[in-house]
């Protein structure tokens, strides 16, 4: 990610990991706090973790590596994963690198750079040997310590129910006024016990899973950006391009080339 502008208050269902491989050291917001990001530093988000990123005109383009984790496969690579979908796994968002954390960031940049890349199951192996190194130096916690952990939170039933039909049938076109109808809640109620009930305000719990199902979309080379952006909601294709630049850090377009040539 090549960041020469701001990224708007979004979150993720899955946690991530953010290294710093060139351009000028930068402040990332995580929640209500700015972290520092530097090549000596990793920055850890949990899942549903609000953050954004901030550009200052007198800073330089800076240049990130960002691991996206699917939590299925992380607790393949290390049981110790297993509750990576927790919003209190990581207990710190910054940690020092070591010298083997940073020689397993390079590998991976040198993977990434080669003309004919490695193997999927070679560049999984050099992936996993990250993360083994950030368990190591932030043991996370058990899952009998993680479903003990108070998160401030207190699930209601009612959007507990919303919660887990949304996110199983990928509903991006629903209004925040129409779940709370649906919840026989007034808009006031369903707003504060969204919030209280998932960390996340309803606007945006619904642009996570529209940036979801943004992804999942232009992988898809058979289906037009236009056509996209209709089908998620948006009057155009610039507006939907707005959209995505302002989660990710870069346009669709761009993202479709990369994964063409992945």
């Amino acid at each position: 990610m090549r960041l020469d502008h701001s990224m708007v208050v979004h979150a993720h269902r899955e946690c991530h990991i953010v290294f710093k491989i060139g351009g000028a050291d930068i402040q990332f917001g995580v929640g209500a706090k700015e972290y520092p990001v530097t090549a000596h530093s990793a920055l850890m988000i949990n899942a549903w973790e609000p953050h954004y990123y901030h550009y200052r005109e007198t800073e330089a383009k800076t240049v990130l590596l960002a691991f996206y984790l699917n939590p299925h496969w992380l607790k393949e690579v290390d049981r110790r994963f297993a509750g990576s979908t927790h919003p209190k796994f990581f207990e710190r968002p910054v940690e020092v690198l070591t010298p083997r954390l940073a020689r397993g960031r390079d590998d991976v940049l040198d993977a990434l750079g080669q003309l004919e890349p490695p193997n999927v199951q070679d560049m999984e192996n050099l992936i996993a040997s990250i993360f083994s190194e950030i368990l190591t130096l932030s043991p996370p916690r058990t899952l009998p310590q993680l479903a003990s952990e108070r998160v401030e939170r207190d699930y209601d039933a009612r959007i507990r129910k919303i919660v887990e039909r949304m996110l199983g049938d990928g509903d991006v076109l629903s209004r925040p006024e129409d779940l709370a109808a649906s919840a026989g809640l007034s808009r006031a109620q369903f707003f504060r016990l969204f919030k209280k009930s998932t960390g996340l305000p309803p606007a945006l719990f619904l642009s996570m899973l529209k940036m979801e199902a943004s992804l999942e979309k232009v992988a898809q080379r058979d289906i037009s950006l236009q056509d996209i952006a209709f089908d998620l909601g948006f009057d155009t294709a610039g507006n939907f391009t707005r959209f995505f630049v302002g989660m990710q850090g870069f346009a669709p377009s761009k993202y479709r080339k990369l994964l063409e040539v992945v």
